[in-house]
């Protein structure tokens, strides 16, 4: 198979379009063009659906990019190692986490990372869909949640502690919460449903003793943002991450609802595909995370302390 002729599939690919990937190779189109086709033919397959505006990948041909991409990072992580090059840390990483996770936490040290490895491009997607890492090419995904798949490898981060909570106001239409047996109609909750975000809620627990909880909701969201917006509103009760809360609890805006019933930790892990060579700009960025979220870790442990 011709080395040269999956690189320039993978520029079309990544480019849109034959024309912008024979400037960006310094190539003709047509050549271009006729080392796609030969790939194709070698194949037996078509990897791209062409029309006069735009092309389209075929289900093999994505298949095959991903294949390749996998490939061509590989030996460009091969070669950077046995040369002079090997200190050099360049190329793009594709990441995804959840939106909250992103915006709130992680976002401040990709930022810092950056900064430190300016030959690193990151393409960031903050999202609450489910994901498939293996087949869209995704290099880090930040899950939270337990991790089932085995092709996956995990590297938990943090533990977070979840809190039930609702505002004065509500608790003063609907009333007040003593006991577990007190979470039921006309008590309802604000809802989320998140695929991103794979966690059990409303399981209570202490010491021996645990309480499931099944409130109706009249309100349904898929980010935790949006749960707690309409929680500080009074429209029911949510269930939050420990860190939201703190300044809610302060003011006295929110009420940290059985604060001696606990419910489980949820971990979040930094998870990826299994590979025998992980690029090193790949390996360089989860630890640089991890190092920022222990340093972060520290300073709240110590913060709570005083």
């Amino acid at each position: 198979m011709d080395l040269n002729a999956i690189a320039i599939f993978s520029q079309v690919v990544e480019c849109g379009s034959f024309t912008q990937a024979a400037e960006s190779l310094d190539m003709t189109k047509s050549t271009v063009s006729r080392k796609v086709a030969e790939l194709e033919q070698h194949l037996g397959v078509r990897l791209i659906t062409r029309s006069t505006r735009n092309l389209t990948l075929t289900p093999e041909g994505e298949n095959f990019y991903q294949s390749c991409t996998q490939m061509l990072e590989i030996m460009e992580q091969a070669e950077l190692e046995v040369t002079a090059n090997q200190d050099l840390v360049r190329g793009r990483l594709n990441v995804v986490m959840p939106v909250e996770l992103g915006q709130l936490v992680l976002a401040n040290y990709i930022h810092e990372f950056l900064k430190l490895y300016p030959n690193v491009s990151i393409h960031l997607e903050l999202t609450n869909r489910e994901v498939d890492i293996i087949g869209e090419g995704i290099d880090l995904y930040a899950q939270v949640g337990e991790v089932s798949d085995s092709n996956l490898v995990a590297r938990q981060i943090h533990t977070s502690r979840r809190l039930m909570v609702a505002s004065p106001e509500y608790l003063e239409e609907f009333g007040q919460i003593h006991t577990p047996e007190d979470l039921k109609p006309p008590h309802h909750q604000v809802k989320i449903y998140n695929k991103a975000v794979k966690v059990p809620r409303w399981h209570l627990m202490q010491g021996a003793e645990e309480y499931t909880v099944d409130l109706p909701y009249q309100l349904r969201v898929n980010t935790i943002t949006s749960s707690q917006i309409a929680c500080l509103s009074g429209l029911g009760i949510a269930i939050l991450p420990e860190f939201l809360c703190r300044e809610h609890f302060a003011s006295g805006r929110l009420v940290h609802l059985l604060p001696e019933w606990d419910m489980p930790l949820v971990p979040i892990s930094f998870v990826y595909p299994q590979r025998k060579l992980i690029p090193k700009r790949l390996r360089l960025f989860i630890d640089y995370l991890i190092e920022c979220c222990e340093q972060r870790t520290t300073r709240v442990a110590k913060k709570a302390a005083n």
